[in-house]
């Protein structure tokens, strides 16, 4: 008898879980029948979004500051509430997305009943609004709450009509953290078409500068710029990203080092526009500036481009890359002469002086007598001079307490066109090469330079001639 009672709770509520289900399923097959034109479709045509015309897109997140991103050609800009380029294939998927979605169950004002209401669909109001505008239209989706089985509510601003559509658009618009669509090049557009670049590491001040299709150093030195670590540099600065973002808006500069920043670096691009039939060019300033360290010894720095007012992290890596010591784009060649511009070499030395000249493909030692020198001992003395890379660069100045020699190069206008002073270390036989800009180039002493008439084998030339031999 006692078990009696148990025996009929236990029925009275697998009848309740049995009625539960049969409403829920016929209120479910009864939306389905009255709306079946509806499903197994995407929610929008090309004619009520079309992805590739949007030029504007704003997210309003509840209790979040309003989003809107601006289109300008091919690249995309976050306009509100600050200025910050934006990663072009994240903000159009803002659009695509949208674009793709499948309806899975549609929802008429007279299905709301019981506890399905707006309010409890997070639509009243919508837990997130993206409204997509183009040149003659508009579009605006308010985004309700996520149910189960991959399934979200969703509405058209204008139509009663509630929408369960896949979760896609609401884990990107309603889930993403908007950080993630922002884009971490620390200099967009900016690299090898730069005019000037400047910067500060707290010890050594860098500027190059563009002559026409070359690059020079100003500072610390006036000198070339290397032709190959030159333009690797220049490639990297386009391509350097953030590691990471911080703090946005930031109401204290000073606890992230940058109110007195510990570095700097400036790049100053030509930018050209055109205004009617009118094209102007406009000078472009990027300046990224460096404060503390991230954490203690671990070489990462807060850091933030002026006129973003975003705080990044800049990695250790790109920090290196961005901040290179003058000496590794200094030029590694002794000279920025071309070897067939040379129409003449003067060697001074100990053992005096030695001429060489040019005729065609042959080279004489007119004040040796007119001894024709071996060709390619001179060749190979013109491509130390002009083509050897040293391996390894210094900026200092010249060492003339260990001078050996001098060589100066003339063109066929029979004018200087550069002078190459060459120091030897006494103890280690290293050679140092210098043309005026207090760079020396560095080459080991198993280096072979021929500097006096004997290693040109023009030594008694001199003076066979006198004696009539």
């Amino acid at each position: 008898m006692s078990a009696r009672p148990t025996i009929i709770v236990v029925i009275l509520a697998l009848i309740a879980v049995a009625a539960a289900l049969y409403v829920s399923h016929r209120d479910s097959t009864a939306r389905t029948s009255a709306n079946q034109g509806g499903l197994g479709r995407t929610l929008l045509g090309a004619d009520q979004l079309p992805v590739d015309s949007v030029e504007r897109i704003t997210l309003q997140r509840q209790r979040e500051p309003r989003l809107v991103f601006e289109r300008s050609d091919l690249s995309w800009r976050q306009v509100e509430p600050f200025e910050h380029p934006m990663d072009p294939y994240s903000i159009r998927q803002l659009a695509q997305t949208a674009f793709k979605l499948e309806v899975i169950d549609v929802i008429g004002p007279e299905d709301l009943s019981g506890g399905m209401t707006e309010n409890s669909l997070s639509l009243d109001p919508p837990a997130a609004e993206v409204t997509y505008a183009w040149p003659g239209g508009s579009l605006r989706l308010e985004l309700g709450r996520r149910g189960l089985a991959g399934r979200a509510y969703l509405r058209v601003a204008g139509d009663e009509t509630i929408y369960v559509v896949t979760q896609a658009l609401h884990e990107r618009v309603v889930e993403t953290d908007p950080k993630e669509w922002r884009d971490r090049t620390i200099f967009p557009g900016a690299g090898i078409d730069a005019d000037r670049i400047e910067q500060f590491n707290g010890k050594t001040r860098l500027v190059l500068e563009r002559e026409r299709r070359r690059w020079v150093m100003r500072e610390p030195v006036q000198t070339r710029v290397d032709e190959v670590a030159g333009p690797e540099y220049f490639q990297a600065l386009g391509g350097a990203r953030s590691s990471g973002f911080i703090a946005d808006q930031p109401d204290d500069l000073a606890k992230f080092g940058l109110a007195e920043p510990s570095a700097w670096l400036t790049i100053v691009s030509t930018v050209t526009r055109t205004d009617g039939e009118e094209i102007i060019r406009e000078q472009h300033e990027q300046r990224l500036i460096v404060g503390n360290e991230v954490g203690l010894r671990s070489g990462d720095r807060f850091a933030m481009v002026e006129g973003r007012p975003v705080v990044f992290k800049l990695s250790q890596r790109v920090g290196q890359i961005l901040f290179r010591p003058p000496a590794a784009l200094a030029d590694h060649t002794a000279s920025g002469v071309i070897s067939a511009d040379v129409r003449s070499l003067w060697i001074r030395g100990s053992q005096g002086e030695l001429r060489l000249e040019r005729d065609l493909e042959r080279w004489f030692a007119p004040d040796h007598g007119g001894a024709e020198v071996p060709a390619g001992m001179v060749t190979e003395l013109l491509e130390q001079l002009t083509n050897l890379r040293a391996p390894e660069v210094k900026i200092q100045p010249f060492p003339r307490e260990l001078e050996v020699a001098t060589i100066t190069m003339h063109g066929f206008d029979a004018r200087p066109i550069d002078t190459i002073r060459i120091a030897q270390d006494s103890q280690t036989g290293q050679w140092a090469l210098e043309n005026g800009d207090d760079v020396l180039r560095l080459f080991p002493a198993s280096m072979r330079l021929r500097l006096t008439p004997s290693d040109f084998g023009i030594a008694n030339a001199s003076a066979s001639a006198d004696s009539g031999e």
